[in-house]
This record gives C-alpha cells, structure tokens and sequence, in this order.
C-alpha cells in the first residue's frame, strides 16, 4: 500500500502543490533510488538486528512518510515523505526475503521468495482502489493519515507475532 498511494493520487498532488507531471516522476525516482541505494546498508543491519527488528522498522519508517505525506503543507516535504517510504520500503522487503529461508526447507526458498514478491505487487495494486476511494470521499490528510495508521498498525503486528525464525525469542538488539 505504501508504494502505490502516491501513485494513485497523482492528481491530487499536482493539483495541492502545484507540481508539474517532471516533478512528480522525479519524487517517484527518488523514492525508488533511495530504496535502491540502501540496499547494502540495510544487509548490514539485518546481520545486526535480524529481520523482525527491521521489518517493524520499515513499516514504522513508511508510517511516518505517509504522516509527512498527510500533513506536508509544500511540495518539497511530498518529497521527504516518499523518500521516508522508499527508506522503510528496503527495510521491509530485504527483511521479509531473509526471513523466507529461516521458515522453508531449502527446496523451497525459491518459489516461496518469489511468491513474497508477487504478493506484495498484487497487494499494492488491491490496495491501490480503497486508496483512491478514501481519497475521494475524506480528502488528502483523512486518507494519508488513514494509510499511516495502518503502518502503525502493523509496526505493532510485526513486533507481536513475528520471529526471526521457529521458536525464536525476540533477542535485545546488539548494542
């Protein structure tokens, strides 16, 4: 869901903020180079603090973005949300693919990591069509604040029942 917001409110940002269609593909590009670019930092991360600590992370990273994104009262603040929500958005696939092999046999990790990815592009395109009709009916603030709480929602899910593999314990992190 938080991919696809911005995208199905295209706009109602140009029409809020006064941005032309270049400057909207420019927040989109920059969402998906930040998400690109923390590749490698966030593989550190999760040899650190394991994949639960992470995916909670991201979704409470991308949660912020979209409160940014719901109060933003300039274009360039658009920008600041998304590229919060690209940041949370590599923490939480790069996580969410590692823990794939801690849950399936070997012969599996495969099919179950591809299966993660497809999941996640057919969630973003459901979830793109109650976007659009809170939009319509609550405005801009009501439905970016809406998506943000469902980040927070799930922050608190991830830390609730996700385990970085069978019968682990959620570990301090490392200090």
């Amino acid at each position: 869901m938080n991919r696809s917001s911005f995208g199905v409110a295209t706009l109602e940002v140009s029409e809020r903020f006064g941005v032309s269609s270049a400057a909207l593909a420019s927040v989109a590009v920059a969402q998906l180079v930040v998400y690109a670019l923390l590749q490698v930092p966030v593989g550190v991360l999760l040899d650190r603090y394991g994949p639960r600590l992470l995916v909670a992370t991201g979704a409470a990273v991308m949660a912020v973005g979209q409160a940014v994104l719901a109060l933003a009262p300039s274009a360039g603040w658009v920008l600041a949300g998304r590229v919060l929500v690209g940041a949370g958005d590599a923490l939480t696939f790069v996580s969410v693919v590692r823990l794939v092999p801690a849950w399936f046999a070997a012969r599996r990790v495969p099919l179950m990591t591809q299966l993660t990815g497809s999941i996640g592009q057919v969630g973003q395109v459901l979830s793109a069509v109650p976007v659009v009709a809170l939009l319509h009916v609550a405005g801009w603030r009501t439905t970016f604040l809406s998506v943000a709480a469902v980040g927070v929602v799930a922050t608190v899910a991830v830390l609730a029942a996700v385990r970085d593999a069978p019968g682990a314990v959620p570990a301090a992190p490392a200090g």
